[in-house]
């Protein structure tokens, strides 16, 4: 089934369920069930359709949610949606309540938009948090698995006691109350072959404890430098002091993180003006795997090629013939497609724990993109990746011009940027990249900003000061909760 599309997969896990539910169910009722089509693509932005499939007796009318917010309500078939995700590729919630004709929730479906292709979590779908629920509720738990990696099993909780242990999908067990009506927590655990694990859970029948205070754990990964741009090792806590909107906070954990494993992501312009320097570029970005993921730790490095269009040429990989192999048959050819493929590039490296990076290369000025600089960078800030951009023989030129865009991307994400004359010298600059992702330190704070969660006024902007003279920290100047 892994080689289905998603939106197929889904709807063969939703027959799955059926055929489940019609050899348990009593009287050959069938209890009701709702699943959410998506549709087809990774990056999803823009105007779309999602079907709903509905099975089961006692659908009254459907309700539609995005990001917890009521937007739809269907009363009857067809149960499609028309929905505005938005102009950029942002993380979204989509979920669909099944209705009996007295309002009760009794069935639901979640869709998570656009999430990260490496996200490892599990959710609960069925029960809603909050619903009131009889003797017996339906648990269903979806897991989103990284790629390489492979789940050992899934357990669900009734309380303290453990009800099932499920190994593959459809992860959906009939669940008895202690008594009717009784408040219960209900969890799903997720763990994978190689040890990590993930959970979540719902309380149901409990009481309405009103509002939530949101808390977001802020880690900047940060980069201090001389005046000469060389990283300086050897600060402690004390040494910083971070503001968020203005306001001080306070650091919950600091660590130098020279030993932590690196994700890079090297995004190589392949259009036809690269065409005399391609080989070269071949052979710079494979040295930098060499001395990364090559070097035998846990570092991992992925390469994307773009032209008027991006192509993952290497998923994340340790494995050297298989980096130099992804490369080893690009031609340079056609035009250039930048900003998307700078934003598929930061999308790709999304969900990955610890240090990422996106190393970008061109030399020339966007001329196909769908989006816009706006857009780009605007998705760089709310990827908390950071931008090394290196321009091959590009005009200084005024504003707008190749070499401001390339440094703005790298200043807004605590990166950095390189000007070279001609390729010969990009084995120093992936050099001088590679020593600023091993001298990072890492700083992190609890936030309690009021401020918006979404939208753009929900940028919350960083500042870090170092108290050494003749030193500057560099890190992402804000993020977006």
């Amino acid at each position: 089934m892994t080689n289905l599309r998603p939106a197929l997969r889904r709807l063969v896990v939703a027959a799955l369920l059926a055929l489940l539910a019609g050899t348990t169910g009593a009287g050959g009722d069938e209890p009701p069930q709702v699943t959410l089509v998506p549709p087809d693509g990774e990056v999803l932005t823009g105007l779309l359709r999602f079907d709903v499939l509905t099975l089961g007796e006692g659908i009254d009318h459907l309700t539609f949610w995005l990001d917890g917010r009521e937007i739809r309500r269907r009363n009857r078939p067809p149960y499609s949606l028309e929905l505005d995700v938005g102009p950029l590729p942002v993380p979204r919630s989509l979920r669909v309540t099944a209705h009996d004709a007295a309002g009760r929730i009794v069935a639901a479906d979640e869709l998570r938009l656009n999430a990260s292709p490496h996200r490892f979590a599990v959710r609960l779908v069925e029960p809603v948090a909050g619903s009131r629920q009889g003797e017996r509720l339906r648990a269903r738990a979806v897991v989103d698995v990284p790629p390489e990696a492979r789940l050992e099993r899934l357990e669900l909780w009734l309380d303290d006691a453990l009800a099932a242990t499920l190994r593959q999908a459809p992860f959906a067990v009939q669940l008895d109350l202690p008594q009717p009506g009784a408040m219960a927590l209900i969890k799903a655990v997720a763990y994978l072959a190689d040890g990590r694990r993930t959970e979540d859970a719902v309380i149901v029948n409990g009481a309405d404890h009103g509002d939530e205070v949101d808390v977001d754990l802020v880690e900047l990964y940060t980069t201090v430098v001389d005046r000469n741009r060389r990283p300086v090792l050897g600060l402690g806590a004390g040494d910083f002091t971070v503001y968020e909107d203005g306001v001080e906070q306070t650091l919950s954990r600091f660590e130098v993180v020279r030993a932590l494993p690196i994700h890079a992501v090297v995004l190589l312009d392949v259009s036809a003006s690269m065409a005399p320097r391609l080989e070269t570029v071949r052979r710079a970005a494979t040295g930098f795997f060499d001395a990364t993921a090559g070097a035998g730790g846990e570092d991992r490095v992925a390469a994307i090629v773009f032209n008027d269009r991006p192509r993952l040429a290497v998923p994340f990989t340790r494995r050297r013939q298989a980096f130099a192999g992804g490369l080893a048959g690009v031609r340079a050819e056609r035009g250039t497609a930048l900003y998307d493929s700078l934003i598929y590039a930061l999308f790709y490296a999304g969900g990955i724990p610890g240090q990422r990076a996106v190393l970008l290369l061109s030399d020339g000025v966007d001329e196909v993109s769908r989006f816009t600089f706006d857009d780009a960078l605007e998705y760089a800030r709310r990827s908390r990746v950071a931008i090394y951009a290196i321009g091959i023989d590009l005009d200084k030129g005024a504003e707008g011009s190749p070499r401001k865009v390339l440094s703005r991307f790298a200043e807004e994400t605590g990166g950095r940027s390189f000007f070279l004359d001609d390729a010969g010298a990009l084995a120093a600059a992936y050099a001088a990249i590679l020593d600023e992702l091993r001298a990072k330190y890492l700083l992190a704070y609890h936030s309690r900003s009021t401020r918006p969660r979404r939208g753009r006024d929900a940028f919350r902007r960083i500042e870090v000061e170092v108290h050494r003279r003749g030193l500057e920290a560099k890190t992402l100047r804000g993020y977006y909760p």
